[in-house]
């Protein structure tokens, strides 16, 4: 009976013991290689820039406005095109649903690129309620191939590639800029 006490007693302790993660342990202490630890943490440029010790460290993750390229452009087309007239509007998503695995374009007004938290895509959206209309993505791994996105706000668009299936809406993924044509 005793030591089932003491193993409720020590039970309790740790329960009731704070435990400070490693986190906590750099902001606690103030030495000079915890502040050069914290300096190189937010110095850091890229997730896997190399310091000279060869330790890698990572970094915040960036958004694709802060990786755009600055020589890539959107083509351009005219309303009165083939390419334009062929698109579907980006508020048919019946349709749009239909084209599944189909290469296809649809066309819109950009209304919001949305970027979810840990900026692993960026998202460009052509309805306020974006259930109510296609969107277009655009992954991490191809932000720098792309304009600045959020330069697409507010203009009429025409998106073409491969109509993809996901959680049971059509969406088009974007590799490259060539796929997005501004709207003269």
């Amino acid at each position: 009976m005793t030591s089932y006490r003491n193993l409720l007693l020590i039970a309790s302790l740790l329960v009731a013991m704070p435990i400070a993660s490693p986190a906590q342990d750099d902001k606690a202490t103030n030495s000079p290689a915890t502040t050069e630890n914290q300096k190189e943490k937010a110095g850091a440029k890229s997730t896997n820039e190399s310091n000279s010790s060869g330790d890698t460290k990572k970094a915040a993750a960036k958004s694709q406005s802060d990786v755009a390229s600055k020589t890539a452009k959107f083509e351009k087309v005219g309303k009165d095109s083939e390419d334009h007239k062929a698109a579907l509007d980006s508020h048919d998503l019946a349709k749009a649903k239909e084209q599944a695995d189909k290469k296809g374009a649809f066309k819109g007004k950009v209304t919001k690129v949305f970027e979810p938290r840990g900026g692993s895509m960026a998202i460009l959206n052509f309805d306020e309620k974006y259930q109510t209309a296609l969107t277009a993505v655009v992954r991490k791994d191809n932000f720098d191939k792309f304009p600045d996105l959020k330069t697409l706000v507010g203009k009429e668009v025409v998106v073409s590639g491969k109509f993809i299936d996901y959680q049971g809406r059509a969406e088009i993924i974007l590799t490259n800029p060539d796929q997005v044509k501004l709207v003269e």
